[in-house]
């Protein structure tokens, strides 16, 4: 991906959280540079990590998966698509600064492990770190939103998260689910 393309979509993901209301300045300020080059997996098997991949499938992939389920629901179960839609933008974006270039050569070329995980953050889940990341530069969230930011952070054996999640969190975790399926084939 070329870095006008990767300038148009980090134009847009900050356009669109404006269009929320949500003040993007410090988040530009702080993380702009690494969401611009950010990918969205750290091995390349299915040909989807490389600089700029973490935009380009969160705004085409993730973020129309998640509206067009929202969309699916009888109209009283749907969710708030202003709050859906920034949960979708925002709750990966600990990806930016969790991955970085993988300078082993074997990796590389043997486990097609193009990023490998930045050696000094905290041990944090990347819906955890996210959360944090956005209320360091003054982003707010209702405690549906908290949940979903963090839903993909829960195991698959976690029934309190599997049967009593809100729905905005099982929209996410179901279009996450979704984007994967389509990116890994």
């Amino acid at each position: 991906m070329d870095r006008e393309l990767q300038e148009k979509n980090l134009q847009l993901f900050f356009k669109k959280l404006d269009k929320l209301g949500i003040n993007t300045g410090l988040l530009q300020e702080k993380y702009g540079e690494k969401l611009l080059s950010a990918s969205f997996v750290n091995t390349n098997e299915f040909g989807n990590a490389y600089d700029g991949s973490f935009l380009e499938i969160i705004l085409r992939v993730l973020t129309p998966y998640a509206i067009n389920l929202n969309n699916l629901l009888p109209e009283g179960l749907r969710v708030n698509p202003s709050s859906l839609v920034k949960v979708c933008l925002l709750h990966q974006i600990a990806k930016s600064i969790m991955m970085v270039k993988n300078t082993n050569e074997w990796e590389i070329n043997k486990l097609n492990k193009v990023y490998t995980y930045a050696p000094d953050l905290p041990a944090l889940k990347t819906g955890l770190l996210s959360m944090h990341m956005a209320t360091e530069c003054g982003v707010s969230f209702t405690i549906d939103e908290v949940e979903a930011m963090t839903i993909n952070d829960r195991v698959s054996t976690d029934t309190q998260a599997k049967f009593f999640s809100n729905r905005i969190a099982n929209i996410v975790r179901m279009a996450n689910e979704m984007t994967y399926l389509q990116i890994n084939s």
